[in-house]
């Protein structure tokens, strides 16, 4: 019994010093090209009545609920949501053609505040769109741990939704 508790405990030592020495930042960031202008694309990211025709989340979790705030696009919209994958609070911060859109985004039971946004590069006739996200995993120790795996788990939603995105886009730029 002996022997299994001082294994026990290094384990558990181990796992906090690891824990202790891995980065809690992410930094997440997925691209995509669009066969349409910025005008078009800003269209569809700067407008959150505008989210439900692109955004993978509603598909990954069809029981969210999104409430609009009183201001739909541009700087100051907001939008809320509650699903069986948890609720959360959305911001936009900055809005422009130039700069794209930034959001503040909070999850409920979540201390952290990230930052997440859409920002464009015109290429010809077609716009490079960025989703990217980045923040400061909580709490220490369990926070760094899952600061390893959010790439891997939010960047393949971010990919889906870039490719509605495009669909979205190209098919208003052609109307």
């Amino acid at each position: 019994m002996n022997t299994f508790l001082k294994s026990f405990a290094t384990i558990i030592g181990l796992f906090a010093v690891v824990g202790l020495i891995l980065p809690n930042q992410i930094d997440i960031k997925r691209q995509i090209v669009i066969d349409a202008p910025i005008e078009t694309v800003h269209q569809q990211v700067n407008n959150l009545e505008n989210w439900p025709k692109w955004s993978p989340w509603t598909k990954l979790d069809p029981s969210i609920k999104t409430t609009l705030g009183d201001i739909h696009s541009g700087a100051g919209a907001s939008q809320s949501w509650v699903g069986s994958s948890g609720s959360g609070h959305l911001t936009f911060i900055e809005s422009s053609l130039s700069g794209g859109v930034v959001y503040k985004m909070t999850f409920d039971g979540d201390s952290t505040v990230y930052k997440a946004g859409f920002s464009y590069q015109q290429q010809g006739e077609n716009t490079q769109v960025t989703w990217f996200m980045t923040g400061k995993m909580e709490p220490i120790i369990i926070g760094n741990y899952f600061a390893l795996l959010m790439d891997s788990l939010i960047g393949d939603s971010f990919v889906q939704g870039l490719e509605l995105l495009k669909t979205v886009s190209e098919r208003a730029s052609t109307d």
